[in-house]
C-alpha cells in the first residue's frame, strides 16, 4: 500500500529529529525521549509510543507502546534489546526491533510489528499545517524536558489490534515529541491534554499541559493552546487558565503496562477526574474544553528515586465540547479529547 502525502514545509522535518544520538551520549544519566502519535476514529482510538530510556551503563533502552481505545482500552507495553534499536544517520527515522518512524517533509510514516501479540499497523500521517510548537527547558523536578508538538494530523492507513483491523482514511491525529533529562518519581507531575473539533471545513484543535509537584498540591506552570489552519497558534497561560476537575470516573483502570505493575499499583481506581474543564479568558478571547472519558488506562514507571514508589501514568479519553470567541469569531465544537495524568 502507498500513500503520497502533500509536500509541507521542510522545516517540519529538520525541527522533529531524533535527539538521542546527540544528547544522550554527551551525557546519558537521566536521558529520555519518546515519539507520541495519537489517532481519533469513530468509537476508536489509538496511541503510539516509541521510548528511548538511557539505562545504568549509558545504553539506551527502547520501548514500544500500543493502546487502543475499543470501549475498554487494552495494550501492551515492549521493551526491546538496545541492539535492536537503530537511527538513521539523517536522525529522521526511529527503528525499534521491526516498529519504524521516519519524518519527513511530507509527514510521519509509522510502522508496528508486535507479531507476539498480533499488533501490526502502518500509517501515513500529513500535518494539516506545516507549523508546530515547541516549548523549551522546561522544569521536571531537578531535571529539565522539552517539549514539541504537532496540533493535527491527518492519518490514513490501517492497523490491526485486539483480533480486529482497523481502516483509516484521513483520521484526525495528534503528535507530541519529548526529550530531556530527568528521574521518573523525582517531584514533579503533569496534567496535558489534547482535543480535537470541528468539521473538516473549520477544525479547531486545542493542547492544554500543567506541570506541578509530585502530589499535583501546586501549580508551576500552565497552558492552553488554541490552533486553527488559517491563524498562528494562540497561547494562554497561568493566570489566564482555570483547570476544574469534577468527580471521580470511578471503577478499575480498564489495563495498567507492563501487567506486573498492577500487583504493586493495586487495583483500585486512581483520582482519575470524571469530567475535566479547561477555560481561558484574556480580554474579548474565551474558550472552554470539556472533556468526559468514559474509562481509563495507566502506564507505570518504577520510581528512580525511591525504590517504595512508581511513577504512574493515567490514560483517559472521551467526548469533548470546545466552545469560545476569538477576535470576535465563534469557534468549537464537538469533538473527542484524550488527557494524560503523571503522578508519583
Amino acid at each position: 500500500m502507498t500513500r503520497t502525502a502533500p509536500p509541507l514545509a521542510p522545516r517540519l522535518a529538520r525541527g522533529d529529529f531524533v535527539r538521542a544520538p546527540l544528547l544522550a551520549n554527551a551525557r546519558p544519566d537521566g536521558y529520555k525521549e519518546w515519539y507520541h502519535f495519537l489517532v481519533h476514529q469513530a468509537g476508536w482510538r489509538l496511541l503510539v509510543n516509541l521510548s528511548l530510556t538511557a539505562g545504568a551503563d549509558g545504553r539506551l533502552i527502547p520501548r514500544v507502546i500500543v493502546l487502543a481505545e475499543d470501549q475498554r482500552w487494552d495494550g501492551v507495553l515492549q521493551r526491546f534489546d538496545p541492539a535492536e534499536l537503530d537511527v538513521s544517520p539523517d536522525l529522521g527515522a526511529l527503528v525499534i526491533g521491526r516498529n519504524r518512524m521516519t519524518v519527513g517533509a511530507g509527514g510521519y510514516h509509522l510502522v508496528v510489528d508486535l507479531p507476539d501479540r498480533d499488533i501490526h499497523g502502518e500509517l501515513w500521517l500529513a500535518p494539516t499545517d506545516p507549523r508546530y510548537v515547541q516549548i523549551t527547558n522546561q522544569p521536571a523536578g531537578s531535571g529539565r524536558m522539552n517539549w514539541l508538538f504537532v496540533p493535527r494530523l491527518s492519518a490514513t492507513g490501517r492497523f490491526r489490534i485486539g483480533g480486529r483491523e482497523h481502516r483509516l482514511d484521513a483520521a484526525a491525529a495528534y503528535h507530541d515529541h519529548n526529550w530531556g533529562r530527568f528521574r521518573w518519581g523525582d517531584d514533579f507531575g503533569w496534567e496535558w491534554g489534547s482535543v480535537l473539533c470541528g468539521g473538516p471545513d473549520r477544525p479547531c484543535s486545542l493542547v492544554f499541559m500543567r506541570m506541578t509537584d509530585r502530589s499535583r498540591l501546586r501549580t508551576l506552570s500552565q497552558a492552553l493552546y488554541v490552533c486553527r489552519p488559517d491563524a498562528p497558534p494562540l497561547l494562554f497561560r497561568d493566570a489566564e487558565l482555570r483547570v476544574r476537575g469534577s468527580g471521580l470516573l470511578g471503577g478499575e483502570p480498564d489495563c495498567t503496562l507492563p501487567p506486573p505493575m498492577r500487583l504493586l499499583l493495586g487495583g483500585g481506581a486512581a483520582d482519575v477526574p470524571a469530567s475535566l474543564e479547561v477555560t481561558a479568558r484574556r480580554r474579548g478571547d474565551s474558550v472552554t474544553a470539556v472533556v468526559q472519558p468514559g474509562s481509563f488506562a495507566r502506564v507505570a514507571y518504577p520510581s528512580e528515586v525511591d525504590l517504595d514508589r512508581a511513577a504512574v501514568l493515567c490514560e483517559a479519553a472521551g467526548p469533548a465540547t470546545v466552545r469560545g470567541v476569538l477576535a470576535g469569531e465563534e469557534i468549537g465544537g464537538d469533538g473527542d479529547g484524550v488527557f494524560e495524568m503523571c503522578h508519583g
